[in-house]
């Protein structure tokens, strides 16, 4: 009598299927992180292109005039928005919140993609978690505050109609911190994430740290106040228009070895 063969994979061939299954996934899987990635870059970027529109409609509302308190300016901005308002307590699906940084930092190491709480004024009530700043020297400060970190209030842009070149002057960009007020002259972080005397060294000489972050693949997000919105190489940074008296010639810092590293420019 013939014994019929059992069906089924011989171990040999399902180790051969195995092997395919994984180099099939070695190729396939870092496009689709790329992907994922450019997604959540993208999504950022409409964002913040929503806060500029925000911005511009607040500043119609209010004889020209940006927000007063940089520490207010999501505040200020909610009621023009048409998207859901952020919570305290979740930053996901937030326009408040860049779609790589969205839940409080569990550790300095991750502090590029993670958001921080924000407060209506001096208030410590919070009322939602951020990961976008906004470069404090587009604000309409009061006449009584004529210094900041050394740079006299008189060289704030305060309103959108400008005499400059209103594309190289960042409004709102991805950030460690709900404001900074940057300088040409500031010094670089040592490291990505590095917020560590941010406010307390040098004077104010480290407040682009808060903007200089690796986020997007070599680069960081941000709106101008032409309404434009782009990606930005961290060593553009220190090119463009912060205040009035911004000098974009300034010779460039001593960059440390991360951001010499990396492919944005």
């Amino acid at each position: 009598m013939t014994r019929s063969r059992q069906s089924g994979f011989t171990l040999v061939e399902l180790l051969v299927v195995i092997g395919i299954i994984s180099i099939l996934l070695a190729i396939i899987l870092p496009s689709l992180y790329k992907a994922q990635g450019r997604v959540r870059t993208v999504t950022c970027q409409s964002n913040l292109k929503q806060w500029g529109i925000n911005m511009l409609i607040y500043s119609s509302e209010n004889d020209g005039f940006l927000p007063s308190n940089s520490r207010d300016w999501v505040a200020a901005l909610l009621p023009y928005s048409s998207e859901a308002s952020p919570t305290a307590d979740n930053g996901k699906n937030s326009i408040a919140c860049c779609p790589l940084a969205t839940q409080p930092s569990a550790g300095s190491g991750s502090q590029p993609y993670t958001a921080f709480t924000l407060q209506s004024g001096y208030s410590s009530e919070p009322i939602a978690l951020g990961s976008y700043g906004i470069n404090g020297w587009v604000c309409n400060v009061p006449s009584s505050e004529t210094e900041i970190y050394g740079v006299s209030t008189r060289n704030n842009w305060r309103r959108f109609d400008v005499d400059e070149s209103t594309s190289k002057i960042p409004l709102i960009l991805d950030s460690m911190w709900m404001r900074a007020f940057p300088d040409n002259t500031n010094l670089p972080p040592e490291k990505n994430g590095d917020f560590d005397n941010c406010d307390l060294t040098g004077a104010g000489r480290r407040q682009m740290r808060h903007f200089c972050i690796d986020r997007h693949g070599g680069t960081t997000n941000g709106t101008f106040m032409d309404l434009s919105v782009r990606k930005i190489g961290l060593r553009e940074l220190w090119k463009l228009k912060w205040h009035r008296a911004s000098d974009t010639g300034a010779p460039q810092p001593e960059w440390p070895e991360w951001i010499e590293t990396l492919s944005g420019k």
